[in-house]
């Protein structure tokens, strides 16, 4: 079996986003119930919303990247997803196409599905840690695709 996943995955589907968003949660909650703590306490009024918005938006952001991150490993032909708490394994024969990011860090790759599961139709993992400055995809990705369009037998 081929762990395709970077050991990193927890952390960066559960660990990070959680410090992440606890420190915005109370950073707001601070410039909202205290906002005389910060010192100049008409700055820290000003500025709350716009923390607020910024905390806001970036929840949004490692949702959609982060917080859907899956665990994926490679068994023949056939792909083991986790969530952490389910396993759903998906022929590879399901899998129409892989794409990668670039310029994202950490790099992430999506696998899109011909059918649903019960992850939806579309699989995002993170790859193992490659030293790369994001100009190139992953090539994990023109790897999976090059299986995929193998003629099976």
């Amino acid at each position: 079996m081929r762990e395709l996943s970077s050991r990193w995955t927890f952390f960066y589907k559960v660990v990070f986003p959680a410090l992440w968003v606890g420190a915005f949660v109370s950073i707001v909650g601070v410039l909202f119930l205290a906002p005389d703590a910060f010192g100049g306490g008409g700055e820290a009024r000003e500025i709350r919303w716009i923390v607020a918005g910024a905390g806001f938006l970036g929840a949004v952001f490692l949702y959609a990247t982060l917080v859907r991150l899956k665990r994926v490993r490679l068994r023949e032909d056939v792909l083991e997803v986790s969530n952490f708490r389910r396993v759903v394994e998906i022929p590879l024969r399901d899998v129409e196409s892989a794409s990668a990011s670039v310029m994202l860090n950490p790099e992430l790759v999506w696998l899109r599905l011909r059918r649903p599961t019960e992850f939806g139709t579309r699989i995002v993992f993170m790859p193992q840690v490659r030293i790369s400055f994001g100009w190139s995809r992953h090539p994990l990705a023109a790897e999976l695709n090059a299986r995929l369009s193998a003629p099976r037998g």
